[in-house]
């Protein structure tokens, strides 16, 4: 055999054996691609991956990060490759990849704005449950000494006290001394919640930094002038104590039922989105993270999983008579259903009343009373307007409305519904903002949408 017909059979030779030695090039493997949030991508969605991928059969699972933003998830099933690609920026970064075909999945820890839906226009109804998937909720507990005798504050104090403006404990009803302001940088979360919720462009003031939460709590319980930021889920100790907040509205405990109702003012969603000619395995994913074993991945990661676990019977001290005396005797679950009536991110007319997580929470409450325990026991619902409705005669009538709507959601799942009432303005959870000069009687959409809400109540 000549030496020219020898060498072109030796390289396919080669070639043949190397493909037979590694079938599973990582450039020829088929991918999930999910960007965005560094909140969602630095454990939330490899947790919830590699849980989705033992589910669904594959093998030989295994992670790869190629840089510290990046994770890669390898697996197989039935020879064929597979790599979850999750790249960790921001929410920004992750829609406009999303929109460039550059990912199937966003993570976000906020709705797309407005500039964004006409840039995503093409993607379909991202309010859609459809599109839309609430995968977890995070949250910021302000903590003090447990002696500090301070029990509530409100935005606008919160960001004098952690811009270092007012620095004196009797400002706020607490004993004489200087405020100590204890912080963790390694809490992005924390931080980027706080920016958008309560700083509002306000720098950050001087301020002791710890490693950790862990190390955060030690210093706060050994000093009755500290103060100090954490991520919801975070044990207190017995020396420290979280704070009620208030953002234009009551003051609200970041108590498990309150977070996850989203009646605590420093709690926000953390979302999956994706487009309506998403891929069967990117679909196949989004809807694995709202199951129960999903949810238990979300838990697994350190977040709060979105779940219907109600909370202890307790006495209820807020609120008119009516509404006190209406639910003496029920324990709240922990979900607020909340609406479509433009909400923030919405455009144009939605495809349901109910928002995404509101209709994934009907469903599972179908299930939670299907249980043995809760089998034959019957719900209150209450409904709440906001006050742009104009009077309180049409806050009422909207609240009822609202009550009623939700009471047939349920029995028409055939749950027992007790009674549905309407509250009107009464407890709400925010402020009403003025509109602009142009639009005085404009509301702040945020406002609206938290405090058009139902809660529903086990008796």
């Amino acid at each position: 055999m000549s030496r020219a017909v020898v060498l072109p059979f030796v390289l396919f030779l080669f070639a043949s054996l190397s493909a037979i030695a590694f079938p599973a090039r990582a450039q020829d493997a088929e991918r999930v691609r999910i960007h965005g949030s560094q909140t969602l991508g630095h454990a939330l969605v490899p947790s919830l991956a590699e849980a989705w991928l033992r589910d669904i059969g594959y093998s030989g699972i295994r992670t790869r990060r190629p840089r510290p933003a990046l994770t890669e998830i390898h697996a197989s099933r039935d020879g064929q490759p597979l790599i979850v690609e999750i790249a960790g920026s921001d929410s920004a970064q992750g829609f406009t990849d999303l929109v460039e075909g550059q990912a199937q999945i966003a993570m976000m820890a906020r709705r797309p704005n407005a500039a964004e839906l006409d840039a995503g226009w093409q993607l379909g109804d991202l309010g859609s449950q459809d599109q839309e998937f609430v995968v977890a909720l995070d949250g910021v507990a302000v903590v003090v000494n447990r002696r500090n005798p301070v029990v509530r504050l409100d935005f606008a104090q919160l960001r004098r006290l952690f811009s270092g403006q007012s620095r004196q404990w009797r400002e706020f009803g607490g004993s004489q001394g200087e405020v100590r302001l204890h912080l963790d940088p390694g809490a992005g979360a924390v931080r980027d919640l706080m920016n958008d919720r309560v700083m509002l462009g306000t720098a950050f003031g001087e301020a002791q930094r710890h490693r950790n939460a862990r190390e955060l709590i030690a210093a706060v319980a050994a000093d009755p002038l500290a103060i100090g930021l954490i991520p919801i889920g975070e044990h207190y100790g017995d020396g420290t104590k979280p704070l009620a907040i208030a953002d234009g509205g009551r003051a609200i405990a970041p108590t498990r039922t309150e977070v996850l109702s989203e009646d605590y003012p420093l709690s926000r969603r953390l979302y999956l989105y994706g487009g309506q000619m998403m891929g069967a395995l990117s679909r196949s994913f989004a809807l694995y993270a709202m199951t129960r074993a999903g949810q238990r991945a979300v838990a697994r990661s350190g977040h709060l999983a979105v779940t219907l676990v109600p909370g202890r019977e307790r006495p209820v001290s807020a609120g008119p008579a009516e509404y006190r005396e209406l639910v003496g005797r029920a324990v709240r679950l922990p979900l607020s259903l909340r609406f479509n009536f433009g909400g923030p991110g919405e455009s144009g007319v939605a495809a349901n009343v109910f928002d995404s997580r509101a209709v994934r929470d009907l469903d599972r409450l179908r299930s939670f009373m299907a249980l043995p325990p809760n089998r034959g026991r019957r719900l209150l619902v209450v409904g709440f307007a906001d006050a742009s409705a104009g009077s309180t005669m049409a806050a009422m009538m909207m609240s009822n409305d609202r009550a009623d709507l939700v009471a047939q959601e349920l029995m028409s799942r055939g749950l027992r519904v007790e009674q549905a009432r309407g509250m009107g303005t009464a407890l709400p959870l925010a402020a009403a903002q003025p509109g602009s000069a142009r639009n005085p009687i404009a509301r702040d959409a945020g406002s609206r949408y938290r405090n058009e809400r139902v809660e529903v109540w086990l008796l």
